[in-house]
């Protein structure tokens, strides 16, 4: 496991997200009540960036094709099977750390 730097908080306005890469992953940030969550930043259905999905709540929603997703646990709307990885974040100061695993 490897605790990574990606950006400052400032840069993920509550209710926003950003589109970061560590250690050869595709992470998207969300800013939900000034909590910053992880989660891959590739939706299961072909791929899409959830990055900039509309964010309401915990839930993040696909823009390529409305799939949607808890952005605290990665899961699929209410599967308890399918998701994508989230990755914990650590807040240190100003920025904002991702644990990455091997």
């Amino acid at each position: 496991m490897k605790l990574v730097d990606v950006c400052a908080v400032e840069e993920i306005p509550p209710g926003k997200s950003r589109a970061v890469r560590a250690e050869g992953r595709d992470i998207a940030l969300f800013n939900v009540d000034s909590r910053v969550y992880a989660i891959e930043n590739s939706c299961l259905h072909q791929g899409a960036a959830l990055s900039g999905g509309q964010l309401c709540g915990h839930t993040v929603t696909c823009r390529a094709h409305g799939w949607r997703f808890d952005v605290t646990t990665g899961k699929l709307g209410s599967s308890q099977c399918l998701g994508v990885a989230s990755f914990p974040v650590e807040i240190s100061g100003d920025r904002v750390l991702v644990t990455i695993g091997n």
